[in-house]
């Protein structure tokens, strides 16, 4: 009884994994779209990884094409379905990166759909860029046309400062180096202010799908068939064997 309820947990896994459709699994890296920022060489992003995914969470933020590369076109529940078929994650130690992974029944289509996404994605961070730039653009300008105020004004000190015979007081060199400190700072933000590229949400590798699919599980869904049935062949074991004490008991008895 127990080894053949075992094979019968075996054989009904085996249906399960026959009507059940494969599901392909392609993942992504997405680096942010960075700006140049007040003083950092190395930009910004325009928004944090964490602030994307809750964003990308409104099943509004996918448009047609998205939801026409992911095949969800038919979908009864299509914001079921994405929530289902597309998400995002943070992996760890990672500032600026969030990690795609989109499941479908084929590995074209998975690759299609998270191509689609990231597109869709970098679209909207794009958009976001030009009011962020322009701001910063802005405050640096502001900030050069103080430097070049003061820088003036140090340079007037500066001639004063010197004396006729040639001695140099400690004055004269403190105004020196604020002097080189404002340059520096001036060609800096003149930098920022004049820079017209931005570094846009880019992918750190390419999109890759496993010829595998990722579910079902076949292995791990045989082997709990099996032990499903050979367990379930214990307790019916165990039960007809406790029925047939309990009668014998009771005629017994009588």
């Amino acid at each position: 009884m127990i080894v053949m309820m075992g094979l019968a947990g075996l054989f009904i896994s085996g249906i399960y994994l026959l009507i059940t459709p494969n599901q392909y699994e392609a993942v992504a890296n997405i680096a942010m779209a960075r700006v140049p920022a007040d003083k950092n060489p190395l930009g910004v992003n325009i928004e944090e990884p964490a602030a994307l995914i809750a964003r990308m969470s409104i099943p509004t933020s996918f448009d047609g094409a998205v939801i026409q590369a992911c095949g969800l076109e038919g979908a009864t529940n299509i914001d079921a379905q994405q929530t289902k078929v597309i998400k995002l994650s943070i992996p760890k130690g990672v500032a600026n990166v969030v990690e795609l992974k989109v499941t479908r029944p084929s590995t074209e289509l998975a690759s299609s759909c998270a191509k689609s996404v990231y597109e869709s994605i970098a679209k909207s961070q794009i958009q976001m860029i030009g009011p962020m730039a322009e701001a910063s653009k802005v405050r640096n300008s502001v900030r050069i046309s103080k430097v070049e105020d003061r820088l003036a004004q140090d340079k007037v000190l500066l001639a004063k400062a010197e004396q006729p015979r040639g001695v140099l007081s400690p004055t004269y060199f403190f105004i020196l180096t604020e002097i080189r400190t404002l340059e520096e700072e001036r060609a800096t933000l003149l930098a920022f202010v004049e820079a017209k590229d931005v570094q846009a949400a880019n992918l750190q590798s390419p999109i890759y799908v496993a010829d595998k699919p990722v579910y079902p599980k076949k292995m791990m869904n045989l082997v709990a068939g099996l032990l499903g049935g050979l367990f379930l062949g214990l307790l019916i074991a165990l039960g007809r064997q406790m029925y047939t004490k309990l009668k014998s008991e009771a005629g017994g008895a009588l």
